[in-house]
């Protein structure tokens, strides 16, 4: 096996950066055509996404005047190969870029390109955010971001299986999905490298918290499900710190105290009290994170559920989404408690009307 391998060999194959980008509560996708804000493109969505979560594809580059001075990131070739509005509030972009190098340089170079695209990342969504703003609800340039990444390896040689090439070159290739220049222990090594599944017996995928490592030269439909990873870490971070926000504040202010004018029936603050709208907030944030949780249909399709399950697990969305449900019930049991008290006052009220009136009848008929 040894003779088939060398430190020095270099390996073509691409890499791939995601980025995601919170910059609203919503996007009115609708508003976005009938406008015409940006250049739409036509795309074939991907049979594995649900209808509600299809989103807008749009021609990043022609959002930038092409030859403009100072534009470095202008070039012919645009290595920005999707560019995506989503109605939850979300803009996401991933980046191809070929590589013909050994491993080692490969760490180094990592850690540049994405220094490099983390700039453009950032310059396109500004560009994106300034031409679609008018279309956003509750507008903030950003609230959150995120980031993954996937390095492609085309199989060198055919007689080299996947599980030789993890052996020998799998410490790089951790090195590789932590981005980090330096050998790894051999504890995290072993935990990186087995996250590893595989189709054919002839590919392999190295799945991280951070990135995955495909030794495949059919990868298409796999890059669906690692911008769309990203995309859900997202949305489950921003919901996760918008309920600590919500929280903190309703804590702070003391709004759980019964306002006077809830002793009114029906004119009281029943429906726009502080408990009420982190209500209508519990319910909102509970349909999108559903959604999101189930836009993945993959029934029959064993090999990539396994993927995405992985993906979900390594990069934490079951964690988030748990802190995120032990806080909206946090806000049901904070709703039932605040209604349990106006039902009381309003069950009082009442009685004491029912008393005063038997008492006003009694007295009228004493008089008459």
């Amino acid at each position: 096996m040894e003779n088939n391998f060398d430190q020095t060999t270099k390996f073509e194959g691409n890499i791939f950066l995601f980025y995601a980008f919170d910059v609203g509560d919503e996007i009115d996708l609708n508003k976005i055509k009938k406008k015409r804000l940006v250049n739409l493109k036509e795309f074939t969505s991907s049979s594995y996404f649900k209808n509600y979560h299809i989103p807008l594809f749009f021609d990043i580059e022609s959002l930038t005047e092409k030859g403009r001075t100072g534009e470095q990131y202008v070039t012919q070739d645009s290595p920005c190969i999707s560019s995506k509005l989503h109605h939850f509030g979300a803009l996401s972009f991933y980046y191809k870029i070929p590589f013909s190098s050994s491993l080692d340089d490969l760490k180094t170079k990592l850690i540049e390109i994405k220094k490099e695209f983390d700039g453009r990342a950032n310059q396109d969504a500004k560009k994106t955010f300034d031409r679609i703003k008018v279309a956003i609800k509750k507008q903030r340039f950003f609230n959150l971001d995120g980031f993954y990444f996937a390095i492609q390896v085309d199989p060198k040689q055919k007689d080299i299986s996947p599980e030789n090439f993890r052996e020998y070159y799998g410490g790089k290739i951790a090195s590789l999905l932590r981005l980090e220049t330096f050998k790894l222990s051999e504890y995290q090594e072993k935990e990186i490298l087995s996250a590893t599944t595989g189709y054919s017996g002839q590919d392999m995928i190295i799945i991280d918290s951070e990135g995955s490592f495909i030794y495949d030269s059919e990868y298409f439909e796999t890059l669906e499900f690692f911008e769309f990873a990203n995309i859900q870490q997202l949305e489950l971070q921003y919901f996760d710190r918008l309920l600590d926000e919500k929280l903190n504040f309703f804590y702070a202010q003391q709004s759980y105290k019964v306002p006077i004018s809830s002793y009114i029936p029906l004119l009281g603050e029943r429906f726009n009290s502080p408990v009420s709208l982190l209500a209508q907030l519990r319910v909102d944030i509970s349909v999108i994170t559903e959604r999101l949780e189930n836009s993945i249909k993959m029934a029959g399709e064993a090999y990539y559920l396994r993927v995405f399950s992985m993906l979900r697990e390594k990069m934490g969305l079951r964690g988030w989404k748990v802190s995120i449900n032990r806080k909206l019930d946090i806000i049901r049991d904070l709703y039932s408690v605040y209604q349990d008290r106006l039902d009381v006052i309003h069950e009082e009220i009442l009685t004491l009307v029912i008393i005063i009136l038997i008492a006003v009848e009694a007295l009228i008929a004493f008089l008459r």
